[in-house]
């Protein structure tokens, strides 16, 4: 059985959505704000240049100066996970040097893009970028990326490499995920945190320690009293919660990718920016069945 005493990432922490001006510029003041606004609502943590942060559509420059904005910003309150999208090891290497020298508490490491790795490819590719610095290594196990790494890999390099302190489950796959759970060795500490905010409380009762949540940066008391209820073990409570969080994530998935969370920001008084182009915002009917949406869920 795992334990998890003292974990560095637990209960609601957030994903950052980066603002982007209209002519797709950083807005650090919008970035500084979204920051304190989830500090000040209980957010415990933060995962930096996501695959939602837009990261993909952002050079090296502008995701150096996203981290960094955000570990100033943080001021020490929350710990940090620099993630890390690359395409080969040594890239990879390079962005977890240049996570270690601003000061981030870990790093996470999302699988390869596109380009279909072997069993051994994906082990060394992980294994190598984590080893390269001194830091605690989570994965992020994203099957977007083309690259979703399989319980027995996964199994394979949390045991033989105890800098792997922690997993963020985007599979939504629950026997993959009890399967690579019964693969880990008896006592080791292992971080669970769902990586997707439909699943917080089944990953929570089987033992997860909270979420990386995306609807935590509009709606961070729903996140908060969710990984609540689920750490005080009130499932009917808890239940009731994830059923509107699965509501609410369904209204903000209308329209083009993270053009709902954007138009939301305003509403809530958290200004999130632009999406950067060529993604698209949303359109008169895509904002009226948002509205719709979540005012009945009473959070507009």
């Amino acid at each position: 059985m795992i334990t998890c005493k003292n974990p560095l990432f637990h209960g609601p922490a957030s994903e950052v959505i980066t603002p982007f001006s209209a002519d797709g510029e950083l807005e650090l003041g919008l970035l500084n704000d979204e920051i304190a606004f989830m500090i000040d609502r209980g957010i415990t943590g933060l995962f930096v240049n996501g695959l939602a942060s837009e990261a993909l559509m952002m050079g090296d420059a502008d995701r150096s100066c996203a981290a960094i904005t955000v570990r100033k910003a943080s001021a020490g309150k929350v710990p940090l996970m620099g993630n890390i999208i690359a395409n080969s090891i040594s890239e990879g290497i390079r962005f977890a040097r240049e996570y270690r020298d601003m000061g981030m508490d870990a790093i996470t490491i999302t699988p390869p893009l596109v380009y279909k790795y072997t069993s051994e490819g994906l082990y060394a590719f992980f294994v190598e970028i984590a080893g390269s610095v001194d830091l605690p290594a989570y994965i992020y196990n994203a099957p977007e990326t083309g690259n979703k790494v399989a319980p027995n890999v996964l199994a394979r390099i949390y045991n033989q490499n105890p800098n792997f302190v922690g997993y963020k489950d985007g599979t939504q796959n629950i026997i993959e995920l009890q399967t690579l759970l019964q693969s880990l060795e008896d006592g080791r500490h292992f971080e669970l945190l769902s990586g997707s905010d439909a699943l917080t409380m089944p990953l929570m009762m089987l033992g997860g320690v909270g979420v990386i949540s995306l609807i935590s940066v509009v709606f961070p008391k729903l996140i908060v009293d969710l990984c609540a209820a689920c750490e005080a073990q009130d499932w009917g409570k808890a239940t009731g919660l994830q059923n509107k969080v699965l509501r609410v994530r369904e209204a903000l998935k209308t329209g083009p990718f993270m053009a709902a969370y954007k138009y939301v920001g305003v509403k809530v008084g958290v200004p999130l920016g632009m999406v950067k182009r060529p993604l698209a915002g949303l359109n008169e009917k895509e904002m009226v069945a948002i509205t719709t949406g979540l005012s009945a869920e009473a959070m507009l």
